[in-house]
Parts: structure tokens; C-alpha cells; sequence
């Protein structure tokens, strides 16, 4: 970087706090999620069945509500089943458990994650987001950089940060 260094924070992600950052991201989006749709759906051609069947309580009527028991299944597993997943990418990727160097100046932020380092102009970011767990430097409409509040020193770097990004990420 030219421009001299406003501030550096160093941290080790924990992965409760990236997948709480990743469902708020997730939720902060907007619009209907995937499994609501699809087991809302599910759950509608499962009523539907019902009602057209007449109701009765015969072996073949559990057939005709399957798809309604399969869209519950759906929209209720859906959260554990993307908490799983996330854990065991956790745990295969090795660049989640390396320090994280992070410095930022007027001209961009400066990464280093184990042997990578990245050196991104603020124009490679669209937003900053801040959630309970941190402040998230969102470059896509599906990736971020999480940076935890416990990684600044004080109140003060977190505000200069945030002051910062702000005023580049116009």
C-alpha cells in the first residue's frame, strides 16, 4: 500500500461466528429462500392431494400427503442440514484456521491468510455490512470478508474502520 497504514488487526476465525455472519448475509439478501419455495410448494400439492382425495383415512391417503410431510421436512431441515454442510467445509479447509493479518488505508485493505496476500483496492468492495459478530466487506452478491469485533484493539480502530469504508464505499 502507498498511502500510509490507518490501522491492522490480526485474528483466528472461529467458525460459529462465520456461520452466524453467513445466515445473516444469507437472510440480509432478501426475497424468499430456495427451501421455503420448494417446500411450500411441496406443502401445496400435499394439501391439494388431500382435499381432492376426499381426506379418508385409507393407507393410500399417506401417499397423497407425502408431499406435504416432505416439504415440512424441507422448510424444518433445512437449517441443520446447511449448519452441517458448513461445519464440514470448516474442518476440510485449511485457510480457515490460519491467521488472519488484515491492514487498511486510504488506497484498499491488505489480506494475509497463512502464505496468501491479497492487496484489494477499495473498488473491488461494494458495501459494508455490520452484524453482531463483526463487519462484513462484501465483494459479491454471495461473498464477503468477515472481520470479528474482537480483532480490533479498541472502539476507536472499529470506528476509524468503519469511517473509513463508508466514505470509500460511496
Amino acid at each position: 500500500m502507498t498511502k500510509a497504514m490507518i490501522g491492522s488487526i490480526n485474528f483466528f476465525l472461529q467458525w460459529e461466528e462465520y456461520f452466524a455472519a453467513q445466515e445473516l448475509f444469507r437472510r440480509s439478501r432478501g426475497g424468499l429462500l430456495p427451501e421455503w419455495i420448494a417446500g411450500g410448494l411441496l406443502i401445496l400439492l400435499g394439501v391439494v392431494l388431500a382435499i381432492v382425495g376426499g381426506l379418508s383415512i385409507f393407507a393410500a391417503d399417506i401417499l397423497l400427503l407425502c408431499p406435504f410431510l416432505i416439504g415440512m421436512a424441507i422448510i424444518f431441515g433445512s437449517p441443520f442440514i446447511r449448519r452441517w454442510a458448513s461445519k464440514r467445509k470448516w474442518q476440510r479447509e485449511p485457510l480457515y484456521h490460519t491467521e488472519h493479518e488484515v491492514a487498511f488505508s486510504d488506497d484498499g485493505v491488505y489480506f494475509r491468510m497463512g502464505k496468501i496476500e491479497s492487496n484489494l483496492n477499495w473498488k473491488y468492495y461494494q458495501r459494508i455490512m455490520e452484524i453482531p459478530e463483526g463487519l462484513l466487506l462484501i465483494y459479491s452478491n454471495e461473498s464477503f470478508n468477515l472481520l470479528p469485533k474482537r480483532a480490533f484493539a479498541d472502539e476507536g480502530l472499529m470506528r476509524d474502520f468503519r469511517l473509513l469504508a463508508q466514505k470509500k464505499l460511496k
